[in-house]
């Protein structure tokens, strides 16, 4: 019986993290290939650099580097999450310049000679498994 108690209640647990979320659950994915959708993040990364930063981005530590990344996407309407998780499904092509500079942002919490991260440290499980995948892609 108190095995089945703890059991239940570790599900619960389980289920109100998958719950909680840094994004607002009506944002969706960012289109892949589209130069609109690149032109307004590309807005929001000045706007946000703009208004928070003293430094540039890629001089920023990885964890604010993705919380940066994060409210460019938010800003423009736009999940960070479900973006990358999105071109990790339906791919890159790397002959399209569009989903290149799309990628790069994407990729962008973790790429930085001088503030080296652990990725683990960095992304959520699904993530990760993302992130591998769309690394994998521009690599090919």
């Amino acid at each position: 019986m108190l095995n089945q108690i703890k059991t239940t209640m570790a599900l619960m647990l389980a289920l109100l993290l998958l719950a909680c979320s840094n994004e607002p659950a009506e944002l969706r994915a960012a289109p892949l290939g589209d130069r609109a959708v690149l032109e307004s993040l590309a807005d929001s990364y000045t706007k946000v650099s703009d208004e928070q930063l003293s430094v540039s981005p890629m001089n920023m530590a990885g964890e604010d580097r993705k919380k940066f990344v994060e409210r460019v996407f938010s800003d423009s309407g736009y999940s960070y999450s479900k973006t990358l998780h999105q071109m990790a499904l339906d791919g890159i092509q790397k002959s399209n310049q569009l989903h290149v500079d799309m990628a790069e942002l994407v990729l962008m919490p973790h790429r930085s000679p001088r503030y080296p991260v652990e990725l683990i440290d960095l992304y959520s499980a699904q993530e990760l498994q993302d992130i591998a995948v769309v690394e994998r892609q521009l690599n090919m």
